[in-house]
């Protein structure tokens, strides 16, 4: 990305640096579930489809706040509840434990394994939680 700047009357072009954060580490570990899942996947010949539905369906709920009106970066109220649970890691993270131990299918292990990839990659995009008015937790509004 390049930032335009204005010299006189001349229009220079100058790179715009990227800047990384102690969160973007977090994409290690994010990128790492989402290479474990794949290949539990081929191990118990799932195909594909159990990494993407596992790996979207989390985002999907902020389609319940279609059509009603907020603020740039804020999620609608009435999505934050079933967002946050569909962004805690702690159940994907049960689901992956009763998966282990063979109380579930391997379908959803592989799924546990591409939700919590998503949470985690989620993560160091600065992604996450939202309070009840649906701005991200622990950032004030914009």
């Amino acid at each position: 990305m390049t930032a335009i700047t204005q010299a006189g009357s001349a229009v220079v072009a100058r790179p715009r640096r990227l800047r990384l954060r102690r969160r973007n580490l977090w994409l290690v570990p994010g990128l790492g579930l989402a290479v474990v899942a794949n290949a539990q996947a081929a191990d118990h010949a799932l195909g594909l489809a159990p990494l993407l539905v596992f790996g979207i369906v989390p985002h999907l709920t902020v389609l319940l706040g279609l059509g009603q009106p907020r603020a740039r970066s804020q999620l609608a109220p009435r999505a934050v509840p079933l967002f946050n649970l569909m962004h805690q890691p702690v159940v994907p993270l049960a689901v992956l434990g009763l998966a282990a131990v063979g109380v579930l299918p391997p379908v959803w292990l592989v799924g546990a394994l591409a939700w919590l990839g998503h949470i985690v990659v989620d993560w160091a995009m600065g992604d996450g939680l939202r309070t009840a008015d649906g701005y991200l937790a622990g950032l004030p509004p914009a």
